[in-house]
């Protein structure tokens, strides 16, 4: 979960030695499975004034100290015929006590902005709303952590945490590709593991109530909207579309599930979001989507309702005060948007609890931009169009992981993310990576098969029109002519 990473660069700028411990690749979790809005806060701001006035000020910094992950798009809250007329009022008194800075804007300049926007439109409010790549955010505190000293362990998984008396001293830990099972020491522990902490603190016996809310999201091939577009009404299904790039991002839905683990879109959820959709930008539901995700809120709220009622707001738990153990704190529920300030929050207390005195410094100091290791004379020969990834950028992007898989390396470079989903450009990287000795022969073979196999679990629950016709092209290539067949690559 991001205020892990946030947690490991502010105890770095703290000069506090720091390990972070990721149980598969970085952002492989709630993180990045997130729609990428940047709240302004005006999601919230009626039922929880506290949670939208966070959000609105952590928008404010991380616009200055991650501006390379960030684009600053703007956003619109509409109006729309039907919807609740007395909201309207409701959102903009409560706006207005939460500092929230807004600007009601002419339908025909909405229009004009927006062309796609339903013509059911009533009343439009710009917001500073803004598109955030989850991704290039993770690798940012990452990176900035590792050159202040700190180190990074992925696909380590946290076994069970050491307790001795009642005081956590360390855990044990397994590599997860080579099996390797050993312990480490540590004076605090600080779980900021988003939906698996509550398994992570139940090691050293403390119960921690979390709710688990399910949401998936659409991607559609195009950039339909230049504004994060969301409907004017209490927060409910299908009612943002966030520009992502050259995509868009249409979600999301909240089910109360009993487990983080793997999370499925359905086909009824997709008949959903795109009914709702269509809603605020007619014809949206004629646009090809390229695959569907889901992705697990953790939600702290003990004695409080779940689903939509449930706040957005987040905690940090002394469980020496809570619990009776002592150097274990917890970092639970909250949003992408206020990662940084939980994780300010936390280290504040660690940092006290270790005699350190440094303040605070990740609201003033700069997250470093994504930078990578000299590599081979190779240059420009193209591998995937859909995400203009020339052999340059993909071996820099190799070289740059601190341990390279090919999950890794999927989520830091997006190829086969696009379009295609991998039809022209797995086979290319496999050969590339190969010649360059990241790969050997099988590892080629279980690269495809694998990066074949993560893409099928999303597109399969949207296999329509001009995509399955990608997918009929794809079972080409790889089961006739690679003779790739196999049934766990879902072709």
């Amino acid at each position: 979960m991001l205020p892990g990473r946030g947690s490991v660069w502010d105890l770095s700028l703290r000069g506090i030695d720091a390990v972070l411990v990721e149980q598969r690749e970085l952002a492989y979790g709630t993180t990045g499975r997130c729609h990428g809005l940047l709240h302004s806060g005006g999601r919230y701001v009626v039922r929880d004034g506290d949670v939208a006035r966070e959000c609105y000020q952590e928008n404010q910094i991380l616009r200055r100290v991650a501006a390379g992950a960030i684009e600053e798009t703007g956003g619109l809250f509409v109006h729309l015929k039907g919807d609740d007329p007395d909201y309207i009022m409701r959102w903009t008194d409560a706006a207005k006590s939460a500092g929230l800075p807004f600007e009601e804007i002419d339908l025909r300049e909405a229009y004009r902005l927006e062309p796609l926007l339903s013509r059911d439109a009533r009343r439009a409010f710009w917001v500073p709303d803004a598109a955030v790549d989850p991704f290039d955010l993770v690798m940012m505190n990452v990176q900035g952590a590792v050159e202040c000293g700190a180190k990074v362990l992925t696909c380590t998984r946290v076994e069970k945490l050491l307790v001795e008396g009642q005081r956590v001293r360390g855990a044990v830990l397994k590599d997860m590709e080579s099996g390797e099972v050993y312990s480490i020491n540590a004076e605090v522990v600080i779980n900021a593991a988003g939906p698996w902490a509550g398994q992570v603190a139940a090691t050293a016996g403390v119960h921690l109530d979390l709710a688990y809310g399910k949401g998936t999201l659409l991607i559609f091939s195009q950039r339909l909207s230049n504004h994060v577009l969301n409907r004017l009404r209490p927060p409910g299904d299908g009612d943002i579309l966030v520009p992502a790039k050259t995509v868009s991002l249409l979600g999301t839905t909240d089910l109360a599930v009993p487990t983080p683990e793997n999370p499925e879109p359905t086909g009824e959820e997709v008949s959903s979001l795109l009914d709702l959709g269509e809603e605020l930008a007619p014809g949206l539901a004629s646009r090809r989507i390229v695959r569907a995700f889901a992705g697990v809120r953790p939600l702290y709220n003990p004695g409080e309702e779940a689903g939509r009622q449930a706040s957005r707001g987040f905690a940090v738990i002394d469980h020496e005060r809570l619990h009776g153990i002592s150097n274990l704190y917890s970092v639970v529920g909250g949003k992408l948007t206020t990662y940084r300030l939980m994780a300010e929050q936390v280290v504040d207390i660690v940092a006290a609890k270790l005699g350190v005195s440094d303040q605070c410094r990740t609201k003033d100091v700069c997250l470093p931009s994504l930078t990578a290791a000299p590599t081979s004379s190779t240059k420009g020969a193209p591998i995937c169009e859909c995400e203009l990834l020339d052999k340059n950028t993909l071996l820099q992007a190799a070289h740059h992981l601190d341990r390279f898989t090919p999950g890794a390396f999927l989520r830091s470079t997006r190829l086969a993310h696009g379009p295609c989903q991998g039809t022209t450009c797995i086979y290319r990287s496999a050969l590339f990576l190969y010649q360059e000795k990241l790969l050997s022969y099988e590892g080629c073979q279980e690269f495809i098969k694998g990066t074949l196999s993560s893409r099928w679990q999303g597109i399969r629950h949207v296999l329509q029109g001009d995509q399955a016709r990608q997918l009929e092209l794809a079972r080409g290539i790889y089961l006739q002519n690679l003779q790739l067949g196999d049934s766990k690559n879902g072709l």
